[in-house]
């Protein structure tokens, strides 16, 4: 492991992608994104992705340009063509529009086509709460989870993010309809690592323990049917309402046969349309000491609200720095070669 002050590696990841030919802006978005979730211990959706997002860059699979552009709207809502754009920068401008015209109209939400991999959902939900709005953001993937009662799969690991202001951190629920994100077998892969039990099934549908025979196989989704509504859910509002299509019809982030074309949907809705907002974040803010305040459960020594966990390994990080894998940092230092740049 290495160790690395969040702006030196920003500032790093930003510089390789600007000397590749990526546009500064979605440049400055993706490394935004990728070390928002290395500070708050996401570290599958965090600059372990730089590698394979330089590599799609690289061969044509994903535009370097900023090709985003509002294909219509009205006042509550928008809809975007990335035109292949990288996947950060395009749900970050969806989510900036909605802001822009919550803050009117009292709601807004976007739909976005032609897209690729965004990251965490939560890093743009959080735009919306720093605003004073609930941020809503949801995105689908290709198919790696099969519908209840299904041998096979079609929807893919699609996360949701809810996230809402109060007089302290935001509370922010961002989570996938699977037991863990698809993020997480792809790391235990690069790492070397073998996965619980529980977490994914081969191509047969037997329990694995083998992340790369999981990841050709399905993740199990919570619940069940439970699990499985929600991504399908999910499908809907990313693939069929923006147009961007579901399930088979989108490509993976690890093949390079085609560009994703994955949807995504977000909105936002300004809190002061309909209540005072700091009444609404006294009563958040209220209702969580609350929570906190209840009597704890066996083995628990505090009740943390959705959120609060990875605010808190934000604020470790920045102080202490974020912890870099050497085989992910050697795939860093060797994307910066061709550039003359250094990472340390």
């Amino acid at each position: 492991m290495k160790t690395f002050r969040e702006d030196d590696l920003k500032n790093y990841c930003k510089k390789v992608m600007i000397a590749s030919g990526v546009d500064a802006g979605c440049a400055q978005a993706v490394a935004d994104c990728l070390l928002d979730a290395d500070l708050t211990g996401v570290s599958s959706h965090g600059v372990s992705r730089f590698a394979i997002y330089i590599e799609r860059l690289e061969k044509g699979l994903v535009s370097k340009g900023n090709n985003i552009r509002i294909e219509r709207e009205s006042p509550s809502a928008v809809v975007i063509d990335a035109g292949n754009s990288l996947g950060a920068p395009a749900a970050k401008y969806a989510m900036e529009t909605c802001i822009r015209k919550a803050a009117e109209t009292g709601c807004c939400f976007a739909t976005v086509k032609h897209s690729n991999h965004f990251g965490t959902a939560a890093f743009y939900t959080k735009m919306a709460a720093a605003q004073g709005m609930i941020g809503f953001a949801c995105t689908n993937l290709t198919c790696k989870v099969a519908p209840y009662g299904s041998a096979e799969p079609f929807m893919g690991t699609d996360p949701i993010s809810v996230a809402v202001p109060s007089n302290d951190i935001p509370v922010v629920l961002d989570m996938t309809p699977t037991v863990v994100a698809l993020g997480k077998l792809i790391l235990a892969q690069k790492l070397g690592q073998s996965i619980p039990l529980g977490w994914a099934l081969d191509r047969e549908g037997r329990p694995t323990t083998d992340p790369a025979e999981g990841r050709k196989g399905s993740l199990i989704p919570i619940g069940g049917p439970k699990g499985s509504g929600m991504a399908i859910i999910v499908e809907i509002l990313s693939g069929l309402l923006s147009g961007a299509g579901c399930g088979p019809e989108l490509h993976d982030l690890y093949e390079f046969d085609a560009p994703q074309g994955v949807g995504h949907f977000l909105g936002a809705i300004d809190v002061g349309h309909f209540m005072e907002l700091s009444a609404f974040q006294e009563s958040v803010s209220s209702m969580a000491a609350q929570i906190r305040g209840l009597r704890k459960a066996e083995g628990f020594s505090e009740i943390l609200l959705p959120g609060e966990g990875a605010a808190r390994r934000a604020e470790a990080n920045r102080q202490k720095g974020i912890s870099v894998p050497d085989q992910v940092y050697e795939e860093l230092v060797a994307l910066g070669r061709p550039y003359g740049m250094v990472l340390e």
